[in-house]
Parts: C-alpha cells; sequence; structure tokens
C-alpha cells in the first residue's frame, strides 16, 4: 500500500539541494519517486555524466555531505541516475524546462510512463537544438 511522502523527508530532501547548490554540485534534476514494487520513496538525483564516470563517485561525494550535515536523509533513500536517462526526460513535459517550483504528481503517466506517485523539487531537462541551415 502505498504510503505519502512523509513531510520530514520532504523538508530533508529540500534542505539537501540547498547543500548541494551551496557545493556546486552538478545536478540537472531531483525529484522523488515512489517505489511501488519496493513499497518505499526515493529521491532520485540527475547528474550529468553519471552514466559515464560510474554512480560510485557521485555517491561517494553525496556520503561526505551527509556524514558531515545532520539529515533525516540516508544514502540508502538517494538514486543517482544520469541527466540523459529516459526517467528524467519521461518527466520532462510535465514541468517548464529549468523550472525550481515544486510539483506534485500522483497515479498519473506523462508520455507513456506511468508513476504511482512523484514529487519534484527540480527538473532541467536539455533540449535539443533543432536548426535549420
Amino acid at each position: 500500500m502505498r504510503q505519502p511522502l512523509p513531510e520530514e523527508m520532504l523538508k530533508a530532501g529540500e534542505n539537501l539541494l540547498r547543500l548541494l547548490d551551496k557545493r556546486r554540485f552538478a545536478l540537472r534534476a531531483a525529484l522523488w519517486l515512489y517505489l511501488s514494487e519496493a513499497e518505499e520513496w526515493r529521491l532520485f538525483l540527475a547528474v550529468p555524466g553519471a552514466r559515464v564516470a560510474g554512480t560510485k563517485k557521485f555517491y561517494k561525494k553525496l556520503q561526505t555531505i551527509l556524514a558531515a550535515e545532520p539529515s533525516a536523509l540516508r544514502l540508502r533513500s538517494l538514486m543517482v541516475v544520469d541527466a540523459k536517462a529516459p526517467l528524467i526526460y519521461s518527466m520532462g513535459p510535465a514541468i517548464e524546462v529549468g523550472s525550481v517550483g515544486e510539483r506534485q504528481f500522483s497515479r498519473g503517466a506523462i508520455k507513456g510512463r506511468y508513476f504511482e506517485d512523484a514529487y519534484i523539487y527540480r527538473l532541467a531537462t536539455e533540449r535539443r537544438a533543432t536548426r535549420g541551415n
């Protein structure tokens, strides 16, 4: 059964994003997704180059940040994905590119991808230029 995102986790996510911004952590998108198979919420962080560099490097940075700052979040609740991951692009039409507004989506589909529940802090997907010569 789906559990609502606890207010404590919502605030902890906001605090983490402030810390990441302060440390100039490259971040293209941040959103909570409810994973129905695991029956838990995970904070997805879309990082440019994660696929090429490997996510381990980014998890180590996050672990250092979480260790230095008291937080309700644990590394286990975070998921690092590449900024070009299909998951991130499927959310693109739901929110304006570059928007930092917070949005919640429940039981819907965006571009054919079903989401049980999602809470978006920010989403800045890359647009591909289509210029004619």
